[in-house]
Parts: structure tokens; sequence; C-alpha cells
């Protein structure tokens, strides 16, 4: 079970973050549109993972430009919120709505080699 001050942590970083990166940070490469899936802090608060989705545009060189602002958005992040210390960000890609895609794909692509009509006799113990 998660504790509750680490849950508020996490959803006050992932707002302030999101916030940082949309109207903050002035990088003319970046055109697509970047959010803020998931933040998870480490119980002594020393690091953050970043799990950002991002729409259009080549997703590993967005994720390159955010890493390179790192210290920037780090540096905003310490002048919003009030923690003793400001989580060391690290970010990532999520890919759980690409794998979902996916696998909706895969599964409306499945051919049944039964007839439909075929009634199957199930033993009951």
């Amino acid at each position: 079970m998660k504790n509750n001050r680490l849950e508020r942590v996490n959803a006050e970083l992932q707002k302030e973050i999101a916030t940082i990166i949309n109207n903050d940070l002035r990088d003319p490469q970046i055109t697509s549109l970047i959010g803020v899936s998931e933040v998870s802090v480490s119980p002594d608060l020393s690091t953050a993972k970043v799990f950002l989705s991002i729409y259009g545009g080549d997703s590993e060189e967005v994720l390159n430009r955010i890493k390179g602002a790192g210290s920037f958005i780090r540096g905003k992040l310490s002048q919003r919120i009030r923690l003793r210390i400001t989580p060391r960000l690290e970010f990532f890609l999520d890919n759980s709505q690409a794998y979902g895609q996916k696998i909706d794909s895969l599964l409306n692509n499945i051919s049944y080699s039964t007839n439909p009509d075929d009634k199957f006799d199930y033993e009951e113990d």
C-alpha cells in the first residue's frame, strides 16, 4: 500500500511538471503535445520518475530535449513546490497507450476457427 503523503507529492509533482513543460519550456524544436501521465517519487523523495505521453513528432527526439531541459524544469519546480529536497527528475516515455492500441488491434484481428454457433460442453466438478 502506498503512503498517502507520497501519493499527494506524486500528484503535485505531476501537475507542476506538466505546467512547466507546457508553459515555461520555450524550445522551438518541441512542437509535440506533451502530457505527464505519471510521476513516481522514491520514498526518500530524492528522485522522481516522470512518464511522458508525447503526441506528434519524433517521441525520442522530444524526450531527449526534455531530458536536456531537466535541470531547468527542476529549478522551476523548486520555486513552485515546498519540499525540503527537490527530487532529481528522470524522464521516460509512457508507451501504455500505444501498447493498449496494439493489443486492441490484435484482438480485433483474431479469426475464430470454430463456428460461433457451436456449443461447448463444460464439465462441472
